[in-house]
C-alpha cells in the first residue's frame, strides 16, 4: 500500500469522525472510525519528510496553513460570540503536523552536529516549555479566549499547546525512525496506545498528577500531553461507559494493520488536494451542525 493510499483512507476516517462530531444525532462509532486519521497522516507526514523535493518547502506549506486555519478559527470565534451560536472550530492538526515535523528535524539536527545537541536542546525545549507556560497563564489568569491563544500557538510552533499536544508529536518522531523496521514500529505504537489505554481504564495519570500537584497542574498536563486527565481521581476503574464514549483516542492501534502495510512508495497524489480539503470539510460539517441545531 502506498503513502498516498494511506492518506486516503486517513481522510475518509476523518471525514467520518468530524461528521460524527459536528453533526447533532450521529452515531458514537464515527468518532471511533475517525481515530484511524491522525496516525495515518502522521506516518504519511513521516515518510514525506524523507521523500519530499524541497524540505523548506514543505515546512512552508504546513506552517502557513496551521496559522491561516488558526486565523479562520479566530474570526468564526468572533462570529459565535456576536451571534450566539453555542460551538466554534478549534481543529487544525496542520499545527500539529507542523510542530511533530519540527521536532523530528531538531532531533536530526542534534544527530548530524552532536557538538552542537545540548545547546540545541536547552533552546529548543525552553522555548516549548516558555511558551506553554505563557499560554497556560495568559489562558488562567488573563482569561484570554481560546481562539486568540491558538493562533498564538501556531504562530510559534508549539509542540505542547497544538491539537493532540506532545504525544500526537512523539508519535510522528515514532513513525520517522521506525518506518523501516515494522518490529520496532509496533512495539513503540502498541506502546503508545497503552497510554492512551491505561489513562482511560484506570485514569491513572490523572491520578498520578492529583498526588503530586493541584487542579491547576492537571489541567496543564492535560492540555500538554493530549490525555484526558480530569475526573481521574473519582472516575470508576474500566469505567467502560467512560472509555467508549469520552476517552476513546486508544482505539487508533486499530491503524497498525494499515501502518505495517504501507510500503513507502509515494503514490501518484495531487499534492495541495489535502491542504484544501482538511479545513473546507471541518467548516463546512460545522456549518451544517449549527444550522441542524438552529
Amino acid at each position: 500500500m502506498s503513502v498516498t493510499m494511506l492518506k486516503r483512507i486517513a481522510l475518509l476516517a476523518m471525514a467520518v469522525n468530524y461528521i460524527g462530531a459536528f453533526i447533532p444525532g450521529m452515531p458514537i462509532w464515527f468518532q471511533w472510525i475517525g481515530r484511524l486519521a491522525a496516525p495515518l497522516f502522521f506516518y504519511g507526514m513521516a515518510w514525506s519528510l524523507d521523500k519530499t523535493h524541497d524540505k523548506r518547502q514543505y515546512f512552508k506549506r504546513l506552517y502557513m496553513c496551521s496559522v491561516l486555519m488558526a486565523l479562520v478559527n479566530l474570526l468564526l470565534s468572533f462570529a459565535v460570540q456576536k451571534t450566539g451560536l453555542t460551538t466554534a472550530v478549534t481543529n487544525n492538526i496542520f499545527a500539529t503536523l507542523f510542530a511533530g515535523a519540527l521536532f523530528i528535524e531538531v532531533l536530526e539536527y542534534g544527530r548530524k552536529h552532536p557538538k552542537k545537541r545540548l545547546r540545541l536542546w536547552l533552546i529548543y525545549g525552553g522555548w516549548q516549555i516558555a511558551f506553554a507556560l505563557i499560554w497556560a497563564a495568559l489562558y488562567e489568569l488573563a482569561e484570554v479566549p481560546y481562539a486568540i491563544l491558538s493562533l498564538f500557538s501556531s504562530l510559534g510552533g508549539s509542540a505542547l499547546m497544538c491539537e493532540g499536544a506532545f504525544l500526537y508529536v512523539l508519535m510522528g518522531a515514532l513513525f520517522y525512525y521506525t518506518k523501516e523496521e515494522k518490529g520496532k514500529l509496533t512495539a513503540g505504537y502498541l506502546l503508545l496506545c497503552l497510554v492512551f489505554f491505561l489513562n482511560a481504564a484506570f485514569g491513572i495519570w490523572g491520578k498520578f498528577f492529583m498526588l503530586i500537584g493541584n487542579d491547576v497542574l492537571v489541567a496543564f498536563m492535560e492540555i500538554t500531553t493530549g490525555l484526558v486527565l480530569w475526573g481521574a481521581s473519582f472516575r470508576p476503574i474500566l469505567d467502560v461507559t467512560h472509555m467508549l464514549n469520552n476517552d476513546f483516542q486508544w482505539m487508533m492501534v486499530i491503524a497498525l494493520p494499515l501502518l505495517l502495510a504501507c510500503n513507502g512508495k509515494r503514490g501518484q497524489c495531487k499534492k495541495y488536494f489535502y491542504y484544501i480539503f482538511y479545513p473546507a470539510h471541518v467548516y463546512l460539517l460545522w456549518f451544517l451542525g449549527v444550522v441542524i441545531l438552529k
